[in-house]
């Protein structure tokens, strides 16, 4: 993916989403190239505020919950971004060419 894409779900996520008063919690983690898995994140500030290597990322995972499913789908939908969904998990990949959108 590029670094528009990932903007644009960092945007999402958090001015769309966390910057209000009433947001959902959408909790995430990233797998860098390097094999890093971080911890499951709620805040999307730390995803994307941070001086951020987009070419680093592996993937990104998005939890999936009663509350914020419609959401995060409608907007990856939206975003047009390669992944799958499994076990209430979404998983957006970097570099994984095999893969469909998530529809």
């Amino acid at each position: 993916m590029n670094n528009t894409k990932w903007n644009e779900i960092f945007r999402a996520f958090y001015y769309d989403n966390e910057c209000h008063k009433d947001s959902i919690l959408i909790r995430w983690r990233t797998k860098d190239i390097n094999g890093y898995l971080c911890s499951w994140e709620g805040t999307w500030s730390h995803f994307g505020c941070e001086p951020r290597n987009w070419e680093d990322i592996d993937y990104l995972q998005i939890e999936l919950t009663f509350e914020n499913k419609d959401y995060v789908l409608e907007k990856l939908r939206s975003i047009h971004v390669p992944g799958e969904i499994k076990d209430d998990i979404v998983t957006i990949y970097g570099y994984k060419t095999d893969v469909d959108y998530i529809n």
